[in-house]
């Protein structure tokens, strides 16, 4: 018996065992090694920036400082939770048999949006202890995960109770995250028009719109010259709406912290700084050199997927949309939160 038939004989006691192997380490670190355990690790790398992030200044823990920002190790623990997770959505939407494609896409929108709103309101000092600390990255978007799953379990189970082509889990989806949503815009509509809670340093509409524009006019190009060489596969597959998302997603990431943390235009910025190792790298190396790189590199993904690797994934279409779909969050999201927080002045 090989791995493979061994692991789907036995996936009920393999996940059971994993799981009391990790739970045994944790339980074994927190009682006989807190100092290394907790101090040096879970506090250092990623209960102490959460911390850090909700007070709004650095905080000690047993001599060990922690910081607001990332470090190659939690981006390389939150990179293998990512993993799991959409392993473990696959693995679900594909049991449920439920497509995954634009318009799925599309039906989780509203989410994707929440979360970058309600970590800029908890920026603005909009919620209070403990609470903030559900609003705070990543468990934002741990929380906007069981969000999303919610409605997806409601949705398949009415869609299959009423077998209407127009009550379905997309729509289920989309409704919900939209009402979750609508709550959040509110609040953000009101500070916008002057109703602030906390300290402001300016609403800049003008940042907003320069960004918006600059976005999409990158996404104008390549759907443009995409359109025009379309008879060549390399140059057409960059039309599809969910590489087209991608790229924007990305672009708003990599455009909005240029402008913002550089003020290239002298727009008379606060000042604002780089959390993640890897950017901060790259843009101490030259400022423009990070939305060039993120531009790139979803090219050359987007290649690799739809080019290099198309005939392997025409078997697993739900998981290569998915991964598109993580791709675009994994930029829209954070890009999306930074533009409101120079938008909103905080």
């Amino acid at each position: 018996m090989n791995i493979k038939n061994f692991y789907n004989h036995n996936k009920i006691s393999i996940t059971i065992g994993i799981l009391s192997i990790v739970t045994a380490i944790l339980v074994f670190g927190f009682i006989f090694l807190p100092t290394i355990f907790y101090d040096q690790f879970i506090w250092k790398y990623f209960w102490g920036p959460i911390v850090t992030d909700a007070m709004g200044y650095p905080i000690s823990y047993n001599g060990i400082l922690a910081e607001e920002k990332y470090t190659i190790i939690s981006e390389l623990i939150y990179g293998i939770l990512i993993v799991i997770v959409l392993l473990g959505l696959y693995k679900l939407m594909k049991r449920w048999n439920i497509s995954v494609n634009w318009v799925f896409c599309l039906s989780i929108i509203p989410y994707i949006i929440a979360g970058s709103v309600t970590r800029v309101l908890e920026d603005s000092e909009f919620f209070i202890e403990p609470v903030v600390y559900l609003f705070i990255t990543p468990i934002i978007y741990f929380q906007i995960l069981l969000w999303v799953l919610l409605f997806l379990i409601i949705g398949y189970y009415i869609q299959n109770i009423f077998k209407n082509r127009y009550l379905n889990v997309n729509t289920v989806l989309f409704l919900g995250g939209t009402i979750f949503l609508i709550p959040f815009l509110y609040f953000t509509f009101q500070w916008l028009i002057g109703n602030q809670w906390g300290n402001i340093y300016q609403v800049r509409f003008d940042v907003f719109a320069l960004v918006i524009l600059l976005v999409f006019s990158v996404i104008f190009a390549v759907f443009l010259i995409s359109k025009l060489f379309n008879k060549y596969k390399i140059f057409s597959i960059f039309s599809q709406p969910l590489n087209l998302a991608m790229i924007m997603g990305h672009m708003i990431d990599g455009i909005t912290s240029y402008i913002s943390i550089y003020d290239p235009l002298k727009m008379g910025l606060p000042s604002y700084y780089e959390k993640h190792p890897a950017s901060d790298f790259i843009m101490n190396i030259w400022p423009p050199l990070f939305p060039i790189v993120k531009f790139l590199l979803i090219i050359i993904v987007i290649y690799v997927f739809d080019v290099v690797y198309k005939k392997e994934f025409e078997k697993y279409p739900r998981l290569l949309n998915l991964l598109k779909i993580g791709i675009f969050i994994l930029g829209f999201a954070p890009g999306l939160r930074d533009l409101l927080r120079v938008l909103m002045g905080v």
